[in-house]
């Protein structure tokens, strides 16, 4: 392709890219095009694709946002759900450059766009099904809490979409998670720079910068309007909350205009100006949902919008089938409508097909008016003789005039603004909530049972975190803090190890070898190729990632460097040297030179710790060798090794950095144990709760709720012993969800627990009562 296609000379498909300067690609097919760049699939990766940017655009500011989301990535894994993986999020993976070493782009994962569809095709109930696509309200709360979900890691990363809105997003249509692309067009949390988004859409830009654009700084308000926006059209038919009918022509006409003006139409309090659309089923959600779209939408600046965890909490609880939020509707199996309340899809068809009824009326009414003229004439004339014509003027018979069809059509409307009004008043829904309630009892009991999705496992990204989070606990002084973070992650690096084999001598000799090579500036790329074989073959093989990182270094790539002494340490936690590597990447990219000295005291802890993994078989009759002595060879050549790896300039602050890392690593030696503690469940957390009650047979007793909390103090699993009433149930889930967990630790480790909660309930109130019983898994 030539520059006036937008892509630089020589990528196109059967070019070659690298992958970080060491690893060459073949592009494949293009997939699509864009105003930022081109994405091209990857027959040597089929699980990536490289997006590749137009080279009109400023490639050194494209760099540093790619360094940024590869430094801040949020922490949304993979997802498995039977046997089958899903990417939530196509987020940048490693930089990509050209021939000349030239920045050109960046891989990701490669979403399968065959498995999924647009957001904006299932808001719709003609489109949904012309799709295939799920159209009940419980798929489009689970959907709505999945967004939310995904909204709330970016946001806490400091990135945002901005340019939020159904067309821009899309889900699996077997698994419901959501699949987000364009991610490098999001506005990206730098080092101390932020690079903003460059588009949005009027109709979902909030009210406070319709009139003068949106100001640096703002981005979180933004996308909290436009998320609260997909929501309420997700969850009330693809009706937007500024659209309706108009009472004077002083409303304006477009959508965002009325944004502008604060016209919300579907409040608890009625607009003054703008009436809600006859099918919203606004009028039939629950008050807590009701309060949550007046925050967003209150033209009043002093209520803060709910963020995006407020929402992926709320609509969590409504979202699983335990929490009896959701019940399907007694007229139609096809519909589900929220518990104590009316069907609003069956509400909404009663008005489509009253519409419908009117309009046929006055279509016959108006065939007739056409014949009755027709009939009179042909009576008055005789049989041979022309018709007299008739003036319309001179109709007075039984047909409607002009002002006559302006009365029907006048009828048509309030007919459906009083349907409308019967739907929306208070009365009625408390009446219609009756109503439901009374067959929510006949539906039964139901026991409580809840687990929380299955994630990938302990991936490269949660070590990430892992390791930032440990260095920041050093800085706070939260030695507790530094004891729990490392015992966890020791332990998830041992449940798996690297797969390589072999005996112990063996196995060293590969490590002396691996960590005395890859520094050197000229390295061979046959040696990188055989590298990167043996990552792929084993991604958990810790000493190839670590030689990666150290060639990374010696190029003075320190991003890319940490990224595989992070592989490493996610291979493997226990190793010190991979430990070093991310401290070495850390100095050389700048920034906290704090962050460098306590990976370093990280580094020699973890290496004292586990020595004995370095312990050479003893010969007969001689004392078994502790590891200690070589663990402390390995890491002094790995510190000589990672200081020639970097520039001058940087070898005399290593020395310095190791030097204070030492001794630090002595006082974190002296920290002492975790102190021992039974697994449950934070007291000041368990509050009581009140809830409607909807059966008062089943209104007053007891249960007992068994949760099993992990070492990482989050709850796995949670079970009532006996049935109990839909809305406790859903107290039940609310609860377990908000409460905050304390794991047991025995000996100073540790460990899982069960704990049994007694749950108390009387006339509309529930408490929670410690069981006083706490099982570890041990006991």
């Amino acid at each position: 392709m030539s520059r006036k296609q937008g892509v630089t000379p020589g990528l196109s498909p059967g070019g070659k890219i690298w992958l970080d300067k060491v690893r060459s690609l073949i592009l494949g097919k293009l997939v699509k095009s864009g105003g930022a760049g081109s994405v091209y699939l990857l027959p040597d990766a089929p699980a990536q694709v490289a997006k590749l940017y137009h080279p009109h655009l400023d490639r050194a500011a494209n760099r540093r946002k790619l360094e940024a989301m590869l430094e801040l990535s949020p922490e949304l894994p993979d997802q498995l759900e039977n046997g089958k993986r899903y990417v939530q999020i196509a987020w940048p993976q490693a930089a990509v450059f050209d021939g000349q070493g030239g920045f050109a782009g960046f891989v990701m994962p490669l979403l399968d766009m065959a498995q999924t569809a647009e957001l904006e095709q299932v808001m719709q109930e003609r489109q949904a099904r012309a799709a295939g696509l799920p159209t009940g309200l419980g798929p489009k709360l689970t959907l709505a809490a999945n967004l939310a979900a995904v909204i709330d890691a970016l946001h806490q990363q400091q990135h945002y979409v901005v340019d939020l809105k159904p067309v821009n997003l899309r889900f699996y249509r077997d698994s419901l998670y959501i699949a987000m692309l364009d991610c490098d067009g999001f506005s990206i949390q730098g080092h101390a720079e932020r690079f903003p988004a460059e588009q949005f859409t009027a109709d979902y830009l909030a009210p406070e910068f319709q009139r003068k654009g949106m100001p640096a700084g703002t981005e979180m308000a933004q996308d909290r309007f436009a998320l609260a926006v997909v929501i309420f059209q997700l969850l009330n038919f693809g009706i937007h909350p500024y659209s309706g009918r108009p009472g004077n022509a002083q409303v304006a006409s477009d959508i965002p205009g009325r944004i502008r003006d604060g016209c919300y139409a579907y409040g608890v309090k009625r607009h003054k100006q703008l009436a809600p659309n006859a099918t919203s089923g606004h009028a039939l959600m629950p008050p807590e949902l009701r309060a949550m779209f007046d925050r967003a939408f209150s033209p009043s600046p002093k209520p803060q919008r709910p963020s995006a965890a407020d929402w992926a909490q709320l609509l969590r609880g409504y979202a699983q089938r335990s929490g009896g939020k959701l019940v399907v509707c007694a007229a139609n199996p096809e519909h589900q409508h929220f518990a104590g309340h009316g069907c609003a899809a069956c509400a909404r068809e009663k008005v489509i097909a009253a519409a419908a009824q009117a309009s046929v009326q006055a279509q016959q009414l108006q065939r007739q008016q056409q014949s009755l003229p027709l009939q009179r004439s042909a009576r008055r004339t005789v049989p041979g003789q022309a018709p007299a014509a008739i003036p319309v003027a001179a109709n007075t018979g039984g047909g409607i005039s002009g002002k006559g069809w302006a009365v029907v059509v006048l009828l048509i409307v309030l007919f459906l603004i009083g349907f409308t009004a019967w739907t929306s008043s208070p009365d009625a829904v408390k009446d219609k909530a009756s109503l439901q309630a009374q067959a929510d009892q006949a539906a039964g009991l139901e026991v409580f049972s809840w687990r929380p999705r299955r994630t990938a496992g302990f991936q490269p990204s949660d070590a990430r975190k892992a390791v930032r989070s440990l260095s920041q606990a050093i800085s706070k002084g939260d030695d507790a803090a530094v004891t729990r973070g490392l015992q966890l992650l020791y332990r998830a690096g041992e449940e798996k190890q690297s797969g390589y084999g072999g005996d112990r001598t063996q196995a060293q000799l590969r490590a002396s070898l691996l960590e005395g090579l890859g520094w050197v500036p000229g390295y061979e790329p046959a040696l990188v190729a055989s590298y990167l074989d043996l990552l792929q073959a084993n991604p958990r093989d810790h000493l190839v990632a670590a030689a990666m990182g150290r060639m990374h270094l010696s190029l003075n790539e320190p991003q890319a460097a940490r990224q595989y002494f992070e592989q490493a340490v996610w291979a493997r936690p226990t190793d010190g040297p991979a430990w070093l590597g991310i401290a070495a990447a850390a100095q050389l990219r700048g920034g906290d030179e704090r962050d460098a000295v306590n990976l370093v005291a990280l580094a020699r802890l973890t290496a004292y710790r586990y020595a004995v993994q370095n312990a050479l078989p003893a010969d007969p009759g001689e004392p078994a060798d502790n590891g200690v002595a070589r663990t402390m060879q390995r890491m002094d050549l790995t510190a000589r090794v990672l200081r020639l790896a970097q520039p001058g300039a940087y070898q005399k602050r290593w020395d310095k950095t190791l030097a204070e890392g030492v001794l630090l690593a002595q006082k974190l030696q002296a920290m002492p144990p975790l102190r021992d503690q039974v697994g449950g469940v934070q007291r000041e957390t368990m509050t009581t709760v009140d809830y409607g009650v909807l059966d008062k047979q089943h209104a007053t007793g007891e249960n007992r709720l068994t949760l099993t909390i992990a070492a990482d103090g989050s709850l796995t699993y949670a079970a009532a012993e006996l049935p109990m009433e839909p809305m406790l149930n859903k107290v039940l889930l609310d609860s377990v969800q908000r409460w905050t967990y304390l794991p047991a630790v025995q000996h100073g480790q540790l460990l899982d627990a069960k704990v049994v909660v007694l749950v108390r309930y009387r006339d509309g109130r529930v408490s929670f009562v410690p069981g006083g019983v706490a099982v570890t898994a041990e006991h």
